[in-house]
């Protein structure tokens, strides 16, 4: 049983200074500014006849009204719904087919599979664009090589094409939503069906499909969030067709416009918030029902599982095609591009083999920089972005703080916002907010603040089952001897939630260290990151120097997985 709160503080008296309400107030209050404050400088932003660095600015709807009016406003959105279906489809089906195989059925290798499933969500997603690109894209090498062979092709940069990569990319998403309800869900209902005559095809079609119904609409709606913000595809591959999708439609709008309007691109960001709390409350309203599709207890641990006959050896080499296609080709084509000076079929790669990529790596200070500067920030705004959601998690839900439910709801908004969004948000917060803005605006911290906040609902997420498997007693035997509720959380709780800790430390360093998003509005010549870099140095069509810092950011999340895993062991050996 979890205990909701404690704290030592009485209810209704004013905090001291280094009280629990003391503390837990300035917890409270620094993730409001952090999370929410920044979404009204774009508001005002967007409202705005002028940018907000310019004085003498009136509210007006102009900025909203000359967005609806353009053209190609609405040739990006139809391309993006586009996208976005395709992608959602794609992952959904897919990700619910392979979550089924894995936690259902006696698949050969069904371990190996849903460890191996997650890579795309673990490899720099825009390591693996590049790779894809540079296999399947319209010049990539398997399209030229079937072009010379007179086979019709495919284009990765039309709307389908893009939407099947997006689809691939996120399915790992809808295989972990599908898995972690299956292996919540009760087998006996499968069981029985199993007893009753029923086929392996109608059990999973008639009783684990509807079972999985809720999850299918959160996995939907999550993948279809990240195909509306999506601005890398769409900067990447889409440029080979001029298709341009919402967010790089964003982005051209403001860095490659001769005329950038900031009222217009925040106006686009506001509507592009809109449509994602649109789908958040549709979301809500379809699964108020959901209850009549939950089992009626976890699934058994022996529970005996779905025989697939002469079908599963079919399936395993499905699920190989798939990581083979999407992960392993990609990336050993991105480790080509990187060491040849041309990535052709009409050229064997041995003749034209060079390391002039890597010394352009090394050489050029702009892109050594941004390595640099994303190991700073992957390593310190992780290690203070875990430590503080840690304690924010214990004031909404260890503690009796007032606003402790609105302190958890906060911790789960910035994944909800696009991180095009945060990032402007943000940017104009800086404006406004000077000091501390101007030193921010201009340096590091600035964007890995932007970079932080965007993932403080992937600590918390990591920590909060953790500490509801941890038990009170040891909290009330404190207080009975006058302990503190800091005390009680320093001293006793935080020391329990060490893997925890751990786990969410390694996720927060490998997505601060591949996250772009948010700082795409904010990086400045002297604040450049890893995945910026990548995207504005491949614009101007140095693909081998893109390629090899690509895998400089491949290569250190690998390492960076691996110790998380080494050190995870360890920690719970000893535990």
């Amino acid at each position: 049983m979890v205990a909701t709160t404690f704290e030592d503080s009485t209810v209704g008296t004013r905090p001291r200074p280094g009280s629990a309400g003391a503390i837990q107030t300035t917890v409270w209050v620094a993730t409001f500014v952090l999370v929410v404050l920044p979404v009204l400088p774009l508001l005002y932003a967007s409202l705005l006849s002028l940018p907000l660095y310019l004085p003498g600015g009136q509210l007006t709807l102009d900025g909203y009204t000359q967005l609806l009016a353009d053209p190609l406003f609405w040739t990006a959105v139809k391309n993006t719904l586009g996208f976005a279906a395709i992608a959602t489809t794609l992952a959904v089906s897919g990700g619910a087919l392979f979550a089924i195989l894995c936690t259902r059925t006696n698949l050969p290798g069904r371990r190996v599979f849903s460890l191996l499933i997650l890579l795309p969500i673990t490899l720099p997603p825009l390591g693996l664009l590049l790779g894809w690109v540079a296999i399947y894209g319209d010049y990539g090498y398997i399209t030229v090589f079937l072009q010379h062979a007179h086979v019709p092709v495919w284009s990765l940069s039309s709307v389908v094409g893009m939407g099947i990569l997006g689809g691939c990319l996120a399915l790992p998403i809808a295989f972990l939503t599908c898995r972690a309800s299956l292996q919540q869900s009760d087998t006996r209902l499968e069981a029985a069906a199993r007893s009753a005559g029923a086929t392996s095809l109608t059990v999973i079609r008639r009783v684990t499909l509807p079972l999985l119904r809720p999850a299918l609409v959160n996995s939907a709606v999550l993948v279809a969030i990240l195909a509306l913000e999506n601005v890398g595809i769409g900067l990447i591959v889409g440029v080979y067709n001029h298709v341009d999708l919402y967010g790089s439609f964003l982005y051209h709008t403001w860095a490659h416009s001769p005329d950038p309007d900031p009222t217009t691109v925040s106006a686009g960001a506001i509507l592009l918030l809109v449509a994602v709390g649109c789908l958040l409350v549709g979301r809500r309203v379809v699964l108020r029902r959901g209850q009549r599709f939950v089992g009626l207890a976890a699934g058994e641990p022996g529970a005996t599982p779905i025989d697939l006959g002469r079908g599963g050896l079919p399936f395993a080499l499905l699920i190989t095609a798939f990581l083979t296609f999407t992960v392993v080709i990609p990336i050993l084509a991105l480790l080509v591009t990187a060491n040849v000076s041309v990535f052709s079929p009409l050229i064997p790669p041995w003749q034209v083999g060079t390391l002039n990529n890597w010394a352009t790596l090394t050489n050029t200070g702009r892109l050594t920089d941004s390595i640099q500067h994303s190991l700073l920030i992957a390593a310190f705004g992780g290690l203070i972005t875990t430590l503080g959601v840690a304690i924010a998690t214990l004031v909404a839900h260890r503690s009796r703080f007032r606003l402790r439910a609105t302190e958890g709801a906060m911790l789960l908004l910035p994944r909800s916002i696009p991180g095009i969004a945060i990032g402007l948000g943000v940017f104009w917060t800086y404006l406004l907010l000077n000091p501390p803005g101007g030193f921010l605006r201009n340096s590091i911290w600035g964007v890995g603040l932007a970079l932080c906040v965007r993932s403080v609902t992937l600590p918390y997420l990591i920590i909060l089952p953790s500490l509801s498997r941890i038990g009170t007693e040891l909290d009330a035997a404190a207080r009975s001897v006058g302990a503190s509720w800091w005390r009680i959380s320093t001293r006793i709780v935080l020391p329990q939630l060490r893997p925890a800790l751990l786990a969410a430390f390694i996720l927060m360093f490998v997505t601060l260290l591949n996250d772009y998003d948010p700082a795409l509005f904010l990086v400045t010549p002297d604040s450049q990151i890893m995945g910026v870099t990548i995207l504005q140095t491949y614009v101007r069509g140095l693909s081998g120097p893109v390629a090899a810092l690509a895998l400089v950011q491949v290569g250190i999340t690998a390492v960076a997985l691996g110790a998380g895993v080494f050190a995870f062991g360890r920690i719970r050996a000893r535990h």
